[in-house]
C-alpha cells in the first residue's frame, strides 16, 4: 500500500509539474523564454552559489527518495538595464550552485537503529584498487550467499520510506579488509544497502555467476540479443529500496574472465588463450560482429517504486552502471562514476589498445527507461504501465564510456511512457554526453494519463525533461536528442537551461558536436514509427570550443534515407512523404568558437529568443527562423564550470 509520505510528495511532485509544464508551453508559444513565474529557486549572488543545507550525519529524512518536481530554472537571464544603459547583469554561473530550493531535502544515511545487519570484510583491494586473482582462486563469488542472506532477512515491505528501511552495512574487516566479491544479488523492497567509506563491493568474473538460469550458459556470450545476463545488484518489483554510502561498486569490466565450471566451454578467450573481460566482449560484439554482448550491468531496478542512489561510487561496470526501467520515483543524488579506472587504463584489451572510454562500449552511465507492461506486482498493487517517471539526478559526476546519460522512451507503442524527469548541477566528463533516445516510442497505447499532456491529440513518449545547470567536459556529444523510424515518437516539452559545453578534441575519427537533435540515429528498417521533436528549448547554453552542430527535423523523404543501410523495410515509404519538422527555441546559446563544419540544418523550426544565438542559422531546406526583438543579455558563466572528477 502506498504510504502517506509517498502519495503526499508525489501529489506535490505532480501539482508542480502540471504547472510548469503549463508555463512551458505557453513560454515557448510567445518566445518568451524566461524563466515560468513562480520558481522556488534562489541566488544569495550573481554566480547562482549558496551554502547547502545538507546533512550527511545519521539522521533520516521521510520521503528522500522521491524525485523533486521539475524546476523552470531562472537561465542565463540577466534583462537589459532600463533606458539607453548598455550595462548587463552577469550571467548564470554554471557549475557552482550547492543548493537548490526546487529539489527535495539532500538525502541522509541511515540512522543506526535502522542497521538490520553489518557484514565485515574479508578480502583485501590492492593499492591500485583493484582485486588480486587469489581473490577469486577457490571461490569466484566468496560473498555472495553473505550478502544476500543479510538482504533477505532485512526485507521491510511494511517500510514507508527510507528512514523506516533497514540497513545491511558492509564495513571493513580486521587487518585492512575491505572488499567484497559477489555475484548477482537481489535487493529486497524496504532494505539499504549501505556500503562504507573506504569498502569496495567488486563483481565477480565469472559469467556463471550472473546467467538467467542457473546452469544455462547465457552471460557472458555474443549472441543476436543481450538479455543473458542479470545485473549485480538486482530490484525488482520492489519498493523503498536503495543503495547508499561513500563506498564503492566495482564490475571489473577490464578483468579477464574465470568460470565456476571447470574446462567452461562457454568462457570466450583471446588469440592467446587467456580469457576475455567484459570489455572484450563488448568491443567484439558490437564493433568487429555486429552483434550483442551479454555482460551484466552494475544496477538494474525493474518496474518498481522509489530507489534511492545516494553518495555512492559506481566504476569499471561491464556493460550499464544503473537502469531504471519502468520505475515511478528514483533518485540518484551525489553519485560518481567513473569508467574506466586508472588502473584498467594501464592494461591493454584484446585488441592490443588500452583500455579508454572509447573501448570500455555500451557503459552508460544512468540510463531512466520505460518498460513494457507489467500486470503482476507483489508488494506493488495495481498496475505499473511500464512508466518511468519522478526522476531527480542531483550533483552527480559521470565518465563513461558512452552515453553519460540516456533518457530512454521504449521501442514499442505498447511500452510505457518517460516523463518528469530533472538533471541538476551535474558535471559530465568523457562519454557520449546528455543524450534522449534512441528508443523513443512507448505511450501505453495512448492510454490516457492525467502526468502526460497530448501534443496535437498525441500523447508524447518522453516529456517533461528539464536538465540545468549541467557542465559537458570531454564528451564527443554535448545536448543530444537521437531517434529513426524503427523506434521513434513524439518527444515535447523537452528544456535545457544554463549548460556549459567543452566538447572533446577533433580527431580523424572523431568530429565531436556539441548539439545534435537528429531522427536519423541508425540506418535500419523503417517500422513506421516516425520520430517527431518538438517544444525543445535551449535557454542559456554555452559551447566554448570548436565542435560541429546537427539540427533536423524527420522527413521520409530526406536524402539520408537513401543512405546505406536505411530499408522501407515492409511498411514502405509512405505517400504523401511524413515530415515532422524540429520544433526548438533557442535563447542565449553562444559558440564562442565557429562551428567545425558547416551545420547540418534541415526540416526545422527555429524560434530565436531575445537573447538570440551566435550560431549561423539560415533560413533554407525546409528551415524557418522566426527571432524575436533582440535585447542584451549576457552568456552564462563557465568561468568555474569545467572541474577535474572528484575522484576523492
Amino acid at each position: 500500500m502506498e504510504t502517506q509520505t509517498h502519495r503526499d510528495i508525489s501529489l506535490s511532485v505532480a501539482r508542480v509539474r502540471l504547472k510548469r509544464a503549463s508555463c512551458f508551453a505557453t513560454l515557448v508559444a510567445t518566445l518568451m523564454l524566461g524563466a515560468c513565474g513562480g520558481s522556488s529557486q534562489t541566488q544569495a549572488d550573481a554566480s547562482g552559489a549558496t551554502q547547502n543545507n545538507q546533512g550527511s550525519g545519521a539522521a533520516s529524512s521521510d520521503g528522500a527518495s522521491e524525485a523533486a518536481a521539475t524546476p523552470a530554472q531562472p537561465a542565463s537571464a540577466a534583462e537589459p538595464a532600463s533606458g539607453a544603459s548598455d550595462v548587463v547583469a552577469a550571467g548564470f554561473q554554471v557549475g557552482t550552485t550547492t543548493f537548490d530550493s526546487a529539489l527535495p531535502p539532500e538525502p541522509t544515511l541511515p540512522s543506526d537503529a535502522q542497521i538490520c545487519a553489518t557484514l565485515p570484510a574479508t578480502l583485501t583491494a590492492q593499492p591500485n584498487g583493484l582485486l588480486p586473482d587469489s581473490a577469486d582462486a577457490a571461490d569466484t563469488a566468496p560473498d555472495t550467499t553473505r550478502i544476500q542472506t543479510a538482504l533477505t532477512a532485512c526485507t521491510n515491505a511494511a517500510s514507508t520510506g527510507l528512514a523506516s528501511n533497514k540497513a545491511v552495512r558492509l564495513v571493513k574487516g580486521s587487518a585492512g579488509a575491505n572488499a567484497f566479491l559477489a555475484g548477482a544479488l537481489n535487493l529486497p523492497s524496504g532494505v539499504t544497502l549501505w556500503i562504507d567509506q573506504g569498502v569496495t563491493l567488486f563483481a565477480s568474473r565469472d559469467p556463471r555467476q550472473f546467467d538467467k538460469t542457473r546452469g544455462t550458459a547465457s552471460c557472458g556470450l555474443i549472441t543476436a540479443s543481450d538479455n543473458g545476463c542479470n545485473a549485480l545488484i538486482n530490484a525488482s518489483k520492489t519498493s523503498n529500496s536503495a543503495v547508499v554510502g561513500d563506498g564503492t561498486i566495482d564490475g571489473r569490466g577490464g578483468s579477464q574472465l574465470v568460470s565456476s565450471v571447470p574446462n567452461d566451454p562457454n568462457l570466450l578467450k583471446r588469440a592467446d588463450g587467456s580469457a576475455m573481460s567484459w570489455w572484450d566482449i563488448g568491443w567484439e560484439a558490437n564493433v568487429v560482429q555486429n552483434k550483442a554482448q551479454n555482460n551484466p550491468r552494475l544496477i538494474q531496478i525493474s518496474n518498481g517504486r522509489n530507489f534511492m542512489l545516494y553518495r555512492v561510487t559506481l566504476q569499471n561496470a561491464p556493460k550499464f552502471h544503473v537502469v531504471p526501467s519502468g520505475v515511478e520515483g528514483f533518485t540518484a543524488w551525489g553519485v560518481k562514476i567513473y569508467t574506466p579506472t586508472a588502473a584498467y587504463e594501464a592494461m591493454t584489451n584484446y585488441k592490443g589498445a588500452a583500455y579508454s572510454t572509447l573501448n570500455a562500449k555500451n557503459t552508460d552511465g544512468i540510463d531512466p527507461a520505460s518498460s513494457g507492461v507489467i500486470t503482476s506486482n507483489p508488494g506493488n498493487p495495481g498496475k505499473l504501465a511500464g512508466d518511468v517517471s519522478n526522476v531527480l539526478i542531483a550533483y552527480t559526476s559521470i565518465r563513461t564510456g558512452d552515453d553519460n546519460i540516456a533518457i530512454k522512451g521504449g521501442t514499442a507503442p505498447v511500452n510505457g511512457r518517460t516523463y518528469n524527469i530533472t538533471v541538476a548541477h551535474s558535471h559530465f566528463y568523457e562519454g557520449h554526453g546528455m543524450s534522449i533516445g534512441s528508443e523513443t516510442a512507448g505511450t501505453d497505447n495512448g492510454a490516457t494519463n492525467a502526468d502526460v499532456t497530448p501534443v496535437g491529440g498525441v500523447y508524447p513518449s518522453v516529456s517533461n525533461v528539464s536538465v540545468y545547470d549541467l557542465t559537458i567536459d570531454g564528451a564527443d556529444n554535448g545536448l543530444r536528442i537521437k531517434s529513426d523510424w524503427s523506434r521513434g515518437g513524439l518527444i515535447s516539452n523537452i528544456r535545457y537551461a544554463n549548460v556549459c559545453i567543452r566538447t572533446a578534441a577533433q580527431t580523424a575519427s572523431l568530429t565531436p558536436q556539441a548539439l545534435i537533435f537528429s531522427p536519423y540515429y541508425s540506418p535500419t528498417k523503417n517500422g513506421g514509427l516516425y520520430p517527431n521533436l518538438q517544444g525543445i528549448s535551449l535557454d542559456g547554453v554555452r559551447i566554448v570550443n570548436a565542435s560541429s552542430y546537427t539540427f533536423q527535423g524527420f522527413n521520409s523523404a530526406s536524402a539520408v534515407l537513401l543512405g546505406a543501410g536505411w530499408s522501407a523495410g515492409t511498411v514502405g515509404l509512405p505517400a504523401p512523404a511524413v515530415v515532422n519538422p524540429l520544433l526548438i527555441s533557442l535563447n542565449n546559446v553562444t559558440a564562442d568558437v565557429a562551428p567545425l563544419a558547416p551545420m547540418s540544418v534541415a526540416d526545422a523550426q527555429f524560434s530565436i529568443g531575445a537573447g538570440g544565438t551566435s550560431l549561423p542559422l539560415q533560413p533554407a531546406n525546409g528551415v524557418s527562423i522566426a527571432r524575436a526583438t533582440p535585447a542584451s543579455v549576457a552568456p552564462v558563466d563557465c568561468s568555474q564550470a569545467f572541474v577535474p572528477f572528484p575522484l576523492n
